[in-house]
C-alpha cells in the first residue's frame, strides 16, 4: 500500500515500510524488523490485528507480532506525520529461553545516490563523526556505534535518523551481492550468540526527520520506460553447473542439453572425500556426452596436494579454480599447486578467489597476478527471501563485479549464482526466469567476462523431473539467438522490470523485457513501441 507523510511516498508491505521516496530520489530502502537467533536462523513473523489509517499526507500503523521460533509476542507501530516524519516503533517480549546473534530493526539504506555521499555518524555519547557511504565494497563495517545518522536527502533538505534502544553500526551489505548499506542492531564486534530468558523485553525505536527546505510534490510517474545507457560492449558467456548427483543422463535430458549451447559446465570436486575420483569420472562422462567445456572447480587439503594426472588428458577440461578447504584461493595454495598443473597443462586457464559469497573475496586477498581470473558466488537470498527483496538485489550483484574489477584487475566469473542457498521451488516458476534475465543482465553490463548459473538438472537444475523448466527456455533463446554483445539499458521503473538488449554479430538487436511482479502492466521502449508484459513474462522484441 502507497503511503505519505507530506512530500514523503513510501510502501507499506507485509509489517515493514519500503522505498521511502521525495519525487523519484529514494531517501531510504526500508525499516524491518530482522529475529536471528544463534545459528543466524531467521524467523517468520506473523501479523495479528493489523490497522492501517491513511490520510492525504499522514499515516498510521499498527498490529501485534508473534513468532514460533523462537517464540516471541510483541507490538509495532508506525507513524506517519505531514512534515514528513516517520516514527517506526518496535516492542518484544520472549516467551522462552533462546539464544539471539540479532535481534531488532533494520534499516537499509538505497545504493543508488549514495555512494561516495557525505553522512555524519552521530554516536551514543553525542560525539560526532564525518564520513561518506562507500563507492566500491568495503570488507567490513564503514560506521560503528551508531546512534544516528543525517545525510542530505536532496536539494536544500537533509535526512536524520535516531536510533533507539541498543548501539548500532552500518554494513555494506553489497558484500553479500544485496542492493543497500544496512544499519542494524547490536554490533558485530560484541560476543554472540547471547543467551535471552523468557520474560525478557526489547524496546527500540527509529526515527526519520528533515530539516531545510521542502521540494514541490510530484505524482510518481506509473509508466515504465526503457532506455539506451551506453555503448555496446562485449557480452559474457554463461554456464551450467553438474549437479552433486552421481547418475546418468537420461535420454530426455540428453535431447534437451543438445539445443542449448552454454559455455562451461563448472563440475566441482572436493579432494578431501574419498570419492571424489568416481564423482569426477561419472560426471565426465556425461559431460563429454555433450561436448561441452568442462571449468572445474577443485577444493584441495590446505598441507597437500594430489596427484592430478586424473584430469590429463581429458581436452574438455579448459579452466580449473583452486580452493583450500574453508573455499578460499591463497598464495600458499598457489605456490603448490600452480608449477604442477602449468607444467602439464600450459594452456589452462588457472582462476582464484572463493567458492563462496563476495565477502569471503573482498576479506582473502591473494596475489591476483598469479591467477587468469577471479572468481565469487552470489544469492540474492543472503538475508530476506520475499520476492520483491529478490528483485531488489539485482543490481548489487553488479556492484559485486564492480568492486572485484578495480581490486583485482583481472576477469571476473561470477559462479555460481544460486537462485538460494537450499533448493527453492521458485527455481522452476517464471519468476526465476524474470529474475535470471535480470541477473544476466546487470552482471554482464557490469564486466563480467563469464557466469555461471544453475544446475543442469534436479531439484536446483534448469531441467526438473525431465521437462524444461522456464529457466531453461530462457536459455533457448539465448543459444538460438547467439548474441556477441550487450548493450547498457535502464528503466524507469527497475524494481518492476529489466531490460536486456542483445546483438548479434551481424548488427542485428533484440530486446528482451522482464516482468518482475505479478501484476500486467505496458512498457515503453526505444522507438516508442509499447508492449504488454503480463505477470513475470519476459519476452523478446525484435
Amino acid at each position: 500500500m502507497l503511503l505519505r507523510a507530506g512530500n514523503l511516498t513510501l510502501l507499506y508491505h507485509e509489517g515493514s515500510l519500503r522505498y521511502f521516496t521525495i519525487n523519484d530520489q529514494e531517501i531510504l530502502r526500508r525499516i524491518y524488523v530482522a529475529i536471528r537467533d544463534g545459528n543466524w536462523g531467521t524467523a517468520a513473523i506473523t501479523i495479528h490485528d493489523e490497522q492501517i489509517e491513511p490520510s492525504v499526507d499522514t499515516f498510521g500503523v499498527h498490529y501485534r507480532w508473534t513468532t514460533d521460533e523462537p517464540r516471541m509476542e510483541g507490538d509495532l507501530s508506525i507513524q506517519g506525520e505531514a512534515d514528513g516524519t516517520i516514527t517506526f516503533t518496535w516492542q518484544g517480549t520472549a516467551l522462552e529461553d533462546f539464544s539471539k546473534n540479532r535481534l531488532g530493526l533494520c534499516i537499509l539504506h538505497p545504493i543508488e545516490g549514495f555512494k561516495n555521499e557525505i553522512v555524519r555518524v552521530i554516536h551514543p555519547n553525542g560525539e560526532e563523526t564525518p564520513s561518506a557511504f562507500p563507492d566500491l565494497i568495503l570488507p567490513h563495517q564503514p560506521f560503528m556505534t551508531v546512534a544516528g545518522l543525517e545525510w542530505n536527502a536532496i536539494n536544500g533538505l537533509k535526512a536524520q535518523l535516531q536510533l533507539e534502544g541498543d548501539t548500532f553500526e552500518t554494513e555494506d551489505q553489497r558484500n553479500y551481492s544485496d542492493t543497500s548499506y544496512k544499519t542494524y542492531a547490536t554490533p558485530q564486534s560484541l560476543p554472540k550468540p547471547v543467551d535471552v530468558r523468557e520474560g525478557d523485553t526489547f524496546h527500540q525505536k527509529a526515527t526519520l526527520s528533515f530539516s531545510g527546505e521542502w521540494p514541490l510534490y510530484i505524482s510518481p510517474d506509473p509508466n515504465v520506460r526503457v532506455d539506451m545507457a551506453g555503448e555496446a560492449q562485449p557480452l559474457a558467456n554463461w554456464g551450467l553447473c553438474w549437479p552433486a548427483e552421481t547418475r546418468a543422463l537420461t535420454p530426455k535430458e540428453l535431447e534437451l542439453l543438445r539445443k542449448i549451447s552454454p559455455a562451461h559446465i563448472r563440475l566441482s570436486l572436493d579432494l578431501k572425500e574419498a570419492n571424489w575420483k568416481d564423482h569426477f569420472f561419472s560426471a565426465f562422462q556425461e559431460i563429454e556426452k555433450l561436448n561441452i567445456p568442462i571449468r572445474l572447480a577443485v577444493k584441495i587439503e590446505n598441507q597437500s596436494v594430489p596427484d592430478l594426472n586424473v584430469f590429463k588428458s581429458k581436452s574438455l577440461i579448459k579452466e580449473v579454480v583452486l580452493f583450500n578447504e574453508s573455499g578460499t584461493t591463497t598464495n600458499e595454495l598457489l605456490d603448490r599447486a600452480l608449477p604442477l598443473l602449468e607444467s602439464r597443462w600450459p594452456t589452462l586457464r588457472m582462476g582464484g578467489g572463493t567458492d563462496n559469497f563476495f565477502v569471503e573475496f573482498n576479506r582473502n586477498p591473494f596475489e591476483y597476478a598469479k591467477v587468469d581470473f577471479v572468481t565469487f558466488s552470489v544469492t540474492p537470498q543472503m538475508h530476506c527471501f520475499d520476492e520483491v527483496s529478490i528483485v531488489e538485489n539485482l543490481a548489487g550483484q553488479a556492484e559485486t563485479v564492480r568492486s572485484a574489477l578495480a581490486l583485482a584487475e583481472k576477469p571476473v566469473h561470477v559462479s555460481p549464482v544460486l537462485f538460494a542457498e537450499e533448493t527453492d521451488e521458485r527455481l522452476h516458476t517464471p519468476f526465476a526466469a524474470s529474475w535470471t534475465l535480470g541477473s544476466y543482465k546487470h552482471l554482464a553490463e557490469a564486466g563480467a567476462e563469464s557466469i555461471t548459473y544453475y544446475d543442469v538438472f534436479g531439484p536446483d537444475g534448469i531441467i526438473h523431473e525431465e521437462k524444461p523448466t522456464p529457466v531453461y527456455n530462457l536459455f533457448a533463446f539465448l543459444s538460438e539467438f547467439k548474441p556477441e554483445q550487450i548493450i547498457p539499458s535502464r528503466t524507469s521503473q527497475p524494481l518492476r522490470c529489466s531490460s536486456l538488449i542483445l546483438e548479434k554479430a551481424n548488427g542485428w538487436k533484440t530486446t528482451l523485457i522482464a516482468n518482475h511482479t505479478d501484476e500486467t502492466f505496458d512498457v515503453r521502449l526505444p522507438g516508442a513501441v509499447v508492449i504488454t508484459l503480463k505477470p513475470y513474462e519476459w519476452r523478446s522484441i525484435f
